[in-house]
C-alpha cells in the first residue's frame, strides 16, 4: 500500500499541470457544494418556527424582506376607522437590519403596550426595559450571540444595555426589540412603518375584519392583509422550498466529481497509454496497474476536497462578516458544521474512486500490443 501512494504522489507530481487543473476544477464543485449544504442547513433551522395567533398583519404586496416595505398613512387610518367596533387594537411596526455588537440583526421597534397583547411576547429574564439605553433580545438571537441580561451591545453608535429576554411564536424569537420612541430617537427617520398589527373587536369574526380591510380602495391594489398563522405558515413554505433546491443543487454538484474524476482518468489512461504498456509488459498485472490509477485519483479527490473545505470556510466566514444576509426578514448565519464535514468527506472518497473505477475498466480487457499501438 505504501508502495502504491509513493507512486502515486510521484506521478502526479511528475504530471503536475494537469494534477492541478484537475484538483482545481474539483475543489470549485466541492466547495459549491460545501456552501449550498449550509444555506440548506441555515434555511431548515427555521422550518419549525410555528404562530398560535388570530392577529391580521397588513403588508404590501409582492415583497419578500418586510423590512423594505412602506406602510402608507392611509392604511393606518383605514384600519382606524374600525375602532372600536370591528377592530380593538392596531399596532404599526418597524422592521430594520442593523449591526448590534458583531452581527447584523433584525431590529424591531413598536409601542411597549403591544408587545405581551398582540406580539405574545413572554418574558423570561429580566424586565421590560424602563429606560431609553435599554433593549430587549429574543431568546434565539440571545443563545446565538451568548447575550444576557446585563450585556452591552451597540446599536447604530449607541450602548444598550439587554433588560431582558423574552421567548415568542413566529419568526420575533431571532430580533432585538426597542420601545418604538427609542428608536424614533436612534434612527432620526420619518415616522414611518412597515406593517401593521390588527385585532378583531371581542365577539367580531376575524375574517369578516380581514375582509373589510382586504376590500377597502386604500389597501385593495398595494396592500394585502394575512392572518399572522398564514402568513407565518406561507414564508416558512418558501423556507422549505429553498431548502429542498438548495439540497437537490448541492447534491448535483457533489455527483459532479464523478464527471470530473472519470474525465481526468480517461485522458490520463488515454495520454499515457505506452507508460501503461510498459508497466504491463514488465510484469504488473492489470490489477496493480488499475489500483495505482485508482490511488491516485482518489487522492486527487481527498486534495481537492481539502482546498475547496477551505475555500467555502474562508467565504462563509468573510460573508458573516461583511454581508450577513436576511430573507422573509430572518437572519441566516453559514456554517460547516463538522458532520457537514464528515459526510461529505466520505462522499468524496466514495464518488472520486467510483468516478476513477469506472474509467479504469476498459483496461481489465486491454493487452499490452494494443496499448503500445494506441500511443
Amino acid at each position: 500500500m505504501l508502495l502504491a501512494l509513493r507512486f502515486s504522489f510521484r506521478n502526479m507530481l511528475h504530471d503536475r499541470s494537469r494534477t492541478l487543473l484537475s484538483i482545481t476544477g474539483l475543489s470549485v464543485v466541492i466547495a459549491s457544494y460545501f456552501i449550498l449544504s449550509a444555506l440548506a442547513g441555515a434555511f431548515s433551522s427555521y422550518l419549525n418556527i410555528t404562530t398560535v395567533s388570530r392577529n391580521l398583519i397588513v403588508i404590501q404586496n409582492d415583497l419578500i424582506d418586510p423590512s423594505d416595505a412602506t406602510l402608507e398613512p392611509q392604511v393606518i387610518q383605514a384600519a382606524q376607522e374600525l375602532i372600536p367596533g370591528t377592530i380593538s387594537r392596531i399596532s404599526p411596526i418597524v422592521f430594520r437590519h442593523t449591526r448590534v455588537g458583531e452581527n447584523v440583526v433584525q431590529l424591531r421597534a413598536v409601542a411597549e403596550q403591544d408587545w405581551e397583547p398582540v406580539f405574545h411576547l413572554v418574558l423570561l429574564k429580566g424586565a421590560w426595559p424602563t429606560n431609553d439605553n435599554e433593549v430587549v433580545v429574543g431568546e434565539g438571537i440571545s443563545l446565538a450571540n451568548a447575550w444576557e441580561v446585563g450585556s452591552v451591545v451597540q446599536v447604530f453608535g449607541c450602548n444598550f444595555r439587554v433588560s431582558g429576554i423574552f421567548r415568542s411564536p413566529g419568526t420575533a424569537f431571532a430580533s432585538v426589540w426597542m420601545p418604538i420612541h427609542t428608536f424614533w430617537s436612534l434612527f432620526d427617520t420619518q415616522h414611518g412603518y412597515q406593517a401593521m398589527f390588527v385585532q378583531a373587536a371581542v365577539g367580531v369574526d376575524p375574517e369578516t375584519v380581514r375582509s373589510r380591510l382586504q376590500n377597502d380602495p386604500r389597501l385593495a391594489n398595494s396592500y394585502a392583509v394575512y392572518f399572522e398563522d398564514n402568513y407565518t405558515h406561507r414564508n416558512i413554505q418558501a423556507l422549505k422550498d429553498f431548502s429542498s433546491m438548495m439540497t437537490i443543487v448541492s447534491g448535483i454538484a457533489l455527483l459532479g466529481i464523478i464527471f470530473g474524476i472519470f474525465n481526468a482518468t480517461t485522458l490520463s489512461t488515454i495520454e499515457r497509454s505506452r507508460e501503461l504498456g510498459i508497466m504491463l509488459g514488465i510484469g504488473f498485472s492489470h490489477r496493480t496497474v488499475r489500483r495505482f490509477i485508482l490511488i491516485q485519483f482518489t487522492l486527487q479527490g481527498l486534495l481537492a476536497y481539502g482546498v475547496g473545505m477551505a475555500a467555502a470556510w474562508l467565504y462563509v466566514v468573510s460573508q458573516q462578516a461583511l454581508a450577513p444576509f436576511f430573507i422573509l426578514g430572518l437572519p441566516f448565519s453559514l456554517k460547516i458544521t463538522p458532520g457537514m464535514a464528515a459526510s461529505s468527506l466520505a462522499w468524496v472518497v466514495g464518488l472520486a474512486f467510483l468516478g476513477a473505477w469506472l474509467s479504469t475498466r476498459r483496461l481489465f480487457n486491454l493487452r499490452v500490443v494494443e496499448l503500445l499501438s494506441d500511443s
